[in-house]
């Protein structure tokens, strides 16, 4: 999809990190971008920002858990601006480090209401009136956690898996229904964000202290530190997933340095085949 002057974007997830990046490139390309996200002072000041600059931008305040908090988001975006050319559905959240056993009922349903219904939300929203124009393009951002499984991130990584395998069955279903409507999913590794502090908007009927050991918690935490290493910045993400965008890729990677990690999961299916054979 060539991204262009004159287009409308919706950006959930866009008051800060990826999503204010990807919010960014977009309006310096020229599109109107649609700006939503939980945070009302945050998404205020991402807003403010952007207008600043004289870009074409509008905000509206939206839970993407609450599935007639989307449509109601999808109504307004329609009535206000006509169309939706691209859909970004980018709102996601870490949960907690820890084993999973020592997971919560409330860890799961906080982040897969976030990260996959929020992405299923978005999709039953917004693509029936692309479909009726013909035209769009989804992107859904997962993580690198889609397709490897680092260990004490339970929730996350299944939510992430969940979103690449959405995303493969969209893809598939609109090239069956013979729609010109392409699905990329990105996949980034470690990126500038506030994800990591995401507890900060987890709902009270989700609040739970962490039945991690402070000790064993802290060995975690440090662990993931010195592996993720610098994070890239977000500006350098957004303007590679635009690339990918514009060629109508499927699978997004953006770290290709974390390349060997996809290929070691692949390595092992192909082993299993093998055996299976």
């Amino acid at each position: 999809m060539k991204l262009e002057n004159g287009q409308v974007a919706v950006v959930t997830g866009a008051a800060s990190g990826i999503g204010f990046a990807l919010a960014e490139a977009l309006c310096a390309r020229g599109l109107t971008v649609v700006l939503a996200d939980v945070e009302a002072s945050a998404l205020e000041a991402a807003r403010a920002s952007l207008d600043s600059r004289g870009f074409v931008v509008h905000a509206h305040v939206c839970d993407v858990a609450d599935a007639s908090a989307v449509d109601e988001l999808a109504r307004t975006v329609i009535a206000r601006c006509g169309k939706v050319d691209l859909l970004v559905n980018n709102a996601g959240v870490a949960g907690r480090l820890g084993p999973l056993w020592d997971s919560q009922p409330g860890d799961w349903a906080w982040t897969f209401g976030v990260n996959v219904f929020g992405v299923a939300h978005g999709v039953r929203s917004f693509l029936p009136a692309m479909l009726q124009r013909r035209t769009g393009h989804v992107v859904n951002v997962a993580s690198l956690a889609g397709l490897v499984a680092p260990p004490f991130l339970g929730p996350y990584v299944a939510s992430k898996h969940a979103v690449v395998s959405l995303s493969e069955s969209l893809a598939a279903e609109l090239a069956t229904a013979g729609s010109p409507i392409h699905v990329s999913v990105v996949c980034p590794g470690h990126v500038q964000s506030r994800i990591a502090q995401s507890d900060r908007n987890r709902p009270a009927a989700f609040a739970a202290a962490s039945r991690t050991p402070p000790d064993v918690l802290a060995r975690i935490h440090a662990s993931f530190a010195e592996a993720l290493g610098e994070p890239m910045a977000a500006a350098d993400l957004a303007s590679r997933v635009l690339a990918g965008i514009e060629k109508d890729t499927f699978l997004i990677l953006t770290h290709p340095e974390l390349n060997d990690q996809v290929r070691a999961r692949l390595a092992t299916v192909d082993r299993a085949t093998r055996d299976a054979a």
